[in-house]
């Protein structure tokens, strides 16, 4: 993905205009020039976009993400490592010598591998395309990779430590001993090659070797510019809130938060009732890259928050939510380093674990708060006392970010988060960071994804089925293409095209209603309990249907429906790309009107 930068002099794209950006104001906002017209305006960053380059027009064969093996991945990393220097270099010709010889390859090669890099800078255009047997099939019988896949188990992954050449002799007499045709040697040792290192190590070596090997000695952690490390991390929030219809309790919501670690102001989080997922991460990283006044207007708020940008490091717990390919692979084509603390070592998150606990002890000043633990409570009825909506408590939080802590004085600062971020703003000349020059992109980039086969009547996930006229120009019949999908929401996918761009695809029955996919799972086990081992979509969705209507009927005597009702209309209001307006149905039991129309003779 591509990026713009807020800078003096950067020629831009707003409202179709070719334009040339001035400077960036305290706010936020950005004096741009027309460049047809010559005249000044200011404008808000979020409606920036870049200027369509040949890349849009012409579209490079590309190694979706999805079929991308983890050691394919990591080998186009490296590369990228290398030709994105040489991008900007004088002395291009030495730098491909270097390249070359580091990445063992010819200059001819590093010099193809730096085009495509120059027409689509992200990572996924420096994936190998290999010829013959596509990435992750194997020619070798089930059977066989049944047998491996148990002496792998078996023999190798243990503390007895069995060297890989003991490990390819027990296939060879498993499969011999089955009847199977012996695999060679080296597809046996490349099964190895590919194991995750950490696991490897966790299951062979004991504790405390491991620990030597992996984890990094705790020290100093310390930051010098805005957006080079930003810190992110989930909470549950000490406070009860109440569903919007009854204004009855429904539970505590879980708060993603993110902070730049030089300037300590918050760049973006995220409020849900959902457990943490690599979908709360994408959300709360879109919030913190792009503009706010766009959110902060669907909100009604008043507030400033001129805080965007693209971070150069994002760094995280080892959660699974953090270790998701989704978001490690949205990390690496936006060009962000994705660092995961080691396990059990909370110091090393200590700029975002005391802005947590910053919020919090405000929180406790709010009706129906749980205190941060039961003697804090006491005697206090949380849940009678709750008086918060999801959407208030939304609007609440950006209220004390932005008008309390940022403009409060922060000890290790010696100035106020804001105050701080304005000044590192004013030396750079513009803008601290970059936006992506597809903002409508960068949320979908993230979401988690599958690979499926196109059909002739569209696409099937989840036991559902997708369709929309542009499917036979994403891809061919019978060939996979990439699904991103937001877990909140099912009524629509995001197929990637050949140009890196993702196209919305919706239900092939478009009166089908939103369900997510906690819904869809809740479904599909009650149809199997019910011995259908093979539902339709239609018993599907006359399961959730069913589902909803026991939970509605339920929801004023019990907290668990009321809060399932809430999930879905934060859904409703929260989806990776916002809705379209439904428009009025035909009546087609009236007779047709005929339009007024010109009529033209020859």
């Amino acid at each position: 993905m591509g990026e713009i930068h807020a800078l003096p002099g950067v020629i831009a794209v707003v409202a179709d205009r070719l334009i040339s950006i001035v400077r960036v104001e305290d706010d936020g906002s950005i004096v741009v020039r027309d460049l047809a017209n010559g005249g000044l305006s200011t404008t808000s960053a979020s409606e920036l976009r870049a200027m369509p380059s040949l890349s849009d027009v012409i579209a490079p064969t590309w190694t979706t993400i999805a079929k991308a093996t983890d050691a394919q991945w990591e080998r186009a990393h490296r590369r990228e490592a290398l030709i994105a220097g040489i991008v900007d270099s004088t002395d291009v010709a030495d730098q491909v010598t270097v390249a070359a010889n580091r990445l063992g390859v010819s200059r001819r090669t590093v010099f193809r591998w730096l085009a495509l890099y120059r027409e689509a800078p992200q990572t996924s255009s420096l994936l190998p395309h290999p010829r013959g047997t596509p990435a992750g099939a194997h020619r070798i019988d089930p059977q066989a990779e049944h047998i491996i896949d148990e002496v792998i188990r078996d023999v190798y992954l243990t503390k007895v430590r069995a060297k890989k050449e003991e490990v390819f002799r027990q296939v060879q007499l498993r499969c011999a001993a089955a009847g199977l045709a012996v695999p060679s040697r080296k597809p046996v040792l490349a099964r190895l090659k590919a194991l995750d290192v950490r696991k490897v190590a966790k299951a062979r070596l004991q504790s405390g070797e491991e620990a030597a090997l992996h984890r990094p000695v705790p020290g100093t952690y310390h930051i010098e510019h805005p957006l080079d490390v930003v810190q992110i991390d989930h909470t549950r929030v000490d406070v009860i809130v109440v569903d919007e219809t009854h204004r009855m309790p429904i539970g505590r919501p879980w708060l993603t938060l993110a902070i730049d670690v030089a300037t300590r102001v918050v760049v973006g989080f995220y409020v849900s009732l959902e457990a943490p997922s690599s979908t709360s991460v994408a959300l709360c990283l879109t919030q913190a890259v792009l503009p706010k006044e766009p959110w902060l207007n669907d909100r009604s708020l008043q507030c400033t928050w001129p805080i965007w940008g693209l971070p150069r490091a994002v760094h995280a717990d080892n959660g699974p939510d953090f270790r998701s390919a989704a978001l490690s692979r949205g990390c690496n084509e936006h060009g962000i380093a994705l660092i995961l603390r080691p396990i059990a070592t909370p110091h090393y998150g200590g700029h975002i674990e005391r802005l947590i606990g910053t919020l919090m002890g405000r929180v406790h000043l709010l009706p129906g708060t749980t205190g941060s633990n039961p003697q804090d409570k006491g005697e206090y009825p949380a849940e009678s006392e709750s008086r918060l909506t999801m959407a208030e408590l939304e609007k609440w939080l950006a209220i004390e970010i932005c008008e309390q802590y940022h403009r409060r004085i922060h000890r290790g600062l010696h100035r106020s988060p804001l105050a701080a971020w304005k000044e590192a703003s004013s030396k750079s000349g513009g803008a601290i960071g970059a936006l992506p020059d597809r903002p409508d992109q960068f949320t979908i980039s993230f979401l988690p994804f599958e690979q499926r086969i196109l059909r002739r009547d569209g696409l099937h996930l989840f036991h559902i089925r997708y369709w929309d006229s542009s499917l036979p120009t994403i891809g061919r019949l019978g060939e996979p293409v990439l699904i991103r999908y937001d877990p909140r929401n099912l009524s629509k996918v995001y197929v990637a095209r050949q140009d890196g761009q993702y196209q919305p695809i919706p239900y092939a029955d478009l009166g089908l209603p939103p369900i997510s996919l906690w819904e869809q799972r809740a479904a599909m086990a009650k149809l199997h309990d019910q011995g259908d081992d093979a539902p339709a979509q239609a018993a599907m969705f006359k399961a959730v249907i069913e589902q909803r209507e026991l939970v509605a009927q339920a929801s004023v005597k019990t907290k668990a429906a009321r809060r399932q009702i809430q999930r879905r209309k934060d859904v409703t209001r929260a989806t990776a790309t916002p809705p379209q307006p439904v428009r009025d149905t035909v009546d087609y039991s009236q007779p047709v009107s005929p339009s007024n129309v010109e009529i033209w003779e020859d």
